[in-house]
């Protein structure tokens, strides 16, 4: 019992704290763009496939977390600090430009030929849904995971990765009624919103790696 409340306590905040960094709304003029050439069932299926590679990508940097930290030898204080400190920078971007530029490309969609290309991995899910600052989420939560509860806790985790990859799926799939209903004015408003949001999460971070540097060393 004590188990199953823990869990539905905590799915909603994973969700919460992924959901400001992947932003699907500052996806959607992106998907708009790449896909606007598309039969509506191919776009349907691109949306599809980039949320399924984003969960896939955020979920293998959960379980490949420890390893990678072992590798090269990196406490976890630091990796709660460093993710912190790059997802607040992502999110006073967000804030005061009204864009995420983890979520953006080099490359305009008028120079990529729209005809039969798969946009669905590179640029939707990565760098757009799936980028540093959803990666440094991921792996700070993995840090965060207890050791007597390592089962529950990646459950928990990936459970709010799969949620945030079905909302990002309804926002692309949606993303032409979204884009008309919002317009530029409203999109951009959201985005300063899960910028704030996004914000406070990162200041935890930070603070929950300064607190466990300062046990370490007393």
């Amino acid at each position: 019992m004590d188990a199953l409340i823990l869990t539905l306590k905590y799915i909603p905040l994973v969700t919460l704290g992924l959901l400001p960094i992947m932003n699907p709304l500052g996806t959607v003029p992106l998907f708009l763009s790449l896909t606007a050439r598309m039969p509506e069932a191919q776009r349907k299926a691109q949306a599809r496939r980039a949320c399924l590679y984003a969960f896939a990508i955020l979920t293998a940097f959960l379980f490949l977390g420890n390893g990678i930290i072992a590798l090269f030898g990196i406490s976890l204080a630091g990796i709660r600090v460093a993710g912190g400190i790059i997802v607040l920078i992502l999110a006073l971007r967000m804030l005061f430009s009204g864009v995420d530029e983890a979520s953006t490309v080099d490359a305009t969609p008028s120079e990529i030929k729209q005809a039969e290309l798969d946009f669905s991995f590179s640029p939707l899910a990565m760098p757009s849904l799936s980028g540093p600052g959803s990666i440094a989420v991921v792996m700070g939560y993995a840090s965060e995971i207890p050791d007597d509860a390592v089962v529950l806790g990646h459950f928990v985790v990936v459970a709010g990765i799969a949620i945030t990859a079905a909302v990002a799926y309804v926002a692309l799939g949606f993303s032409t009624w979204i884009s008309r209903f919002l317009g530029p004015h409203g999109l951009q408003a959201i985005t300063k919103i899960m910028g704030f949001l996004l914000s406070c999460i990162a200041v935890q971070f930070i603070a929950s790696g300064i607190r466990d540097f300062i046990h370490s060393l007393a």
